[in-house]
């Protein structure tokens, strides 16, 4: 069946005649129109071409160009799976390349084709297609994590980058989280994206992710510790996005460290004096980064005790400006109060009365 959909997708991309009595004339081909088909057949087809033999990867691995212009996350948890996504604002596209599957699941009269994946020989494997997911190969393993490890390594080879995100959802045994931490560590070191979302039995499996996972870019929380967490160690703020859904344990020190251009905390316990501590800090030169920060306060906002001691110009209500977010989205800001710093002006709107949102031009 690999074989198959690949002969489909050759004969749909390529705009070269040869007679298809063999499905491998694509090797033959001459470098241009051979790099001229793998330009046009995206980075699902490649994943196919790559499993269909050592010749094929070693043509898949050594190729440059536009199919391989993709952010690969690797999701670990329930899901398990390997996703591509290319594009960017709303022309984005995300799609499944590989899932994990345990063999367990498999009924005893039930023969697949296998495959090699990096130093893994005969992975059974069949194409898959639903609604949710789309058209995928699914992978399976006597161990899912040993399964999910090994197409992380196989995404990074064949597309010649490190995997952009790692996703943390619910474990399925106790270790997971650890040997994911493990696996990013001996990997590649860091990753730019870490996404969460479980529910952790015990504080101290946040307090893990948050030590053991070097993320260097962004961070999004949707973890609920229990009522009175704290972190055990402060986690790293410094990054260009952090999104924190539960974030009633997040504290005015943790605000003044968030030193990010996008910040977005749901559900915080900070009031309008902790806004009011941030904004002197700012205007200080601190957070010098932040362009968007969005803070769902435990109060409605106060705006005598947010500019307490600053100086401040309320513009009028119908006053109209547009401000585009780093993923290209236009939101119109009516009014607000600008304040001056150097040579930047942040906006503090009046969009909602228990958010506290600053924009920063």
């Amino acid at each position: 069946m690999l074989v198959s959909l690949l002969v489909y997708r050759f004969i749909q991309y390529s705009s070269v005649s040869y007679p298809m009595t063999t499905p491998f004339h694509l090797f033959s081909l001459p470098y241009l129109p051979l790099k001229q088909v793998l330009d046009n057949i995206g980075p699902e087809t490649l994943i196919i071409l790559s499993l269909c033999s050592l010749r094929s990867k070693s043509i898949v691995v050594s190729y440059r160009g536009p199919s391989k212009n993709v952010q690969l996350k690797l999701h670990f948890g329930s899901k398990g799976s390997l996703e591509g996504s290319y594009g960017s604002g709303e022309s984005i596209r995300t799609y499944m390349q590989l899932t994990v599957e345990q063999t367990g699941k498999l009924t005893m009269d039930e023969t697949l084709e296998t495959v090699r994946i990096g130093s893994f020989e005969k992975v059974p494997v069949k194409m898959d297609y639903n609604f949710m997911k789309g058209k995928h190969i699914k992978t399976y393993w006597e161990d899912r994590m040993t399964g999910l490890a090994a197409i992380g390594d196989y995404g990074r080879e064949i597309f010649n980058r490190d995997i952009y995100e790692v996703r943390i959802g619910e474990k399925q045994a106790e270790d997971d989280h650890r040997r994911a931490a493990e696996w990013v560590k001996n990997s590649q070191g860091t990753i730019q994206s870490l996404n969460c979302n479980f529910k952790p039995k015990v504080n101290e499996d946040l307090d893990f992710i948050l030590e053991n996972f070097n993320y260097t870019k962004q961070l999004c929380l949707s973890v609920e510790p229990s009522e009175h967490y704290s972190p055990a160690e402060l986690p790293n703020f410094q990054i260009d996005t952090l999104d924190v859904f539960y974030g009633f344990w997040i504290e005015q020190e943790h605000l003044l460290k968030m030193n990010c251009k996008t910040v977005t905390l749901c559900y915080s316990k900070l009031t309008n004096q902790d806004c009011n501590v941030f904004l002197k800090h700012w205007l200080a030169g601190g957070c010098s980064k932040v362009k968007d920060l969005s803070v769902g306060v435990s109060e409605l906002i106060d705006y005598q005790i947010v500019f307490d001691g600053v100086d401040f110009v309320e513009r009028e209500s119908d006053l109209e400006r547009v401000f585009v977010d780093d993923d290209g989205t236009d939101y119109t800001i009516m009014g607000g109060f600008d304040v001056k710093q150097s040579n930047v002006t942040a906006t503090i709107t009046r969009q909602s009365s228990s958010h506290f949102w600053m924009i920063v031009w």
